[in-house]
């Protein structure tokens, strides 16, 4: 008797990914699973990271800003001491700095621009 051939065995194409555990057949749509809203946890935990991240940028941002008003603030300190300046300019000068009115322990931004704008007119005062 001949031998008898038994049919080969057919690999699964390797392009073709297999079925997720507890799904039969079908492609994994790891697309549709990335877009997929996270879970109430999740999206607690990555808003927290979010906001502490946010935190640190408006500190360093914060930091940042005031470093550079306090270089200008004593530029203009500097240029006071060591030019001499006018007396009606710098009656006009002191005008504008004791018409700044501010209240630091509300820690308003608009105190901020007012002081901002009251540096920046001393500056240009200084420069004419």
């Amino acid at each position: 008797m001949p031998p008898v051939k038994k049919p080969a065995k057919k690999p699964a194409p390797k392009h073709v990914p297999l079925p997720a555990p507890g799904k039969k057949g079908g492609e994994v749509q790891i697309a549709k699973t990335l877009n997929r809203k996270p879970s109430r946890k999740m999206a607690r935990e990555m808003l927290i990271l979010e906001t502490r991240r946010l935190r640190a940028v408006f500190s360093e941002i914060a930091e940042r800003y005031i470093a550079e008003m306090e270089a200008r603030i004593a530029s203009v300190v500097h240029a006071i001491e060591t030019n001499p300046h006018p007396p009606d300019k710098i009656n006009a000068m002191l005008k504008t700095v004791r018409g700044l009115a501010v209240k630091p322990q509300k820690g308003r931004r608009k105190d901020l621009a007012r002081i901002e704008k009251t540096t920046e007119t001393l500056s240009k005062a200084l420069e004419e």
